[in-house]
């Protein structure tokens, strides 16, 4: 049995700090997921730094191990957690685009079965195919108003919606 989508956050401020508590609790991790019978896929297991431009710059000639059971693991800029797109700088670009990309099909899908379907129809496949893209863990959309909308009114163009 696996464990999926665990994820661990640590914070500080030194590197050389960060990478011991986070060996540690790697560790621990392991020992308590050996004892409930679960295993960690260490090939799929990643980490990031997250931090500013500025600070993750002043930290770039400085690398960090983390591994597990022996093993290094792969330090990753941008990765995917519980349908959010997360990057090391927090700037919430490659969410945005996929989102985008996905908003952009279901929009797709709409406007092919247009002609074919009641307004009311409509409405519901929009709801069912795009506002969930919207709606979905919106609360850490604070901040990307303008990032997204940009976005929507480039599809909305390209589309013709």
């Amino acid at each position: 049995m696996y464990a999926d989508d665990t994820n661990i956050t640590l914070a500080a401020s030194d590197l050389n700090v960060l990478e011991r508590e986070m060996n540690s609790e790697l560790r621990n991790l392991n020992l308590w997921l050996m004892a409930n019978k679960l295993s960690l896929n260490i090939a799929k297991t990643k980490f990031m730094l997250i931090g500013s431009c500025q600070r993750l710059r002043l930290q770039c000639n400085q690398q960090i191990q983390i591994q597990i059971e022996g093993k290094n693991i792969s330090q990753v800029e941008k990765a995917k957690s519980l349908g959010v797109f997360i990057d090391d700088k927090l700037t919430w670009k490659n969410h945005v685009d996929e989102i985008s990309k996905r908003i952009s099909s279901g929009i797709g899908a709409l406007k092919g079965l247009r002609p074919f379907v009641l307004l009311d129809t409509a409405k519901k496949i929009y709801d069912s195919l795009i506002q969930p893209h919207f709606d979905y863990c919106c609360t850490v959309w604070d901040g990307i108003n303008n990032q997204f909308t940009e976005k929507l009114q480039k599809l909305q163009s390209h589309n013709k919606i």
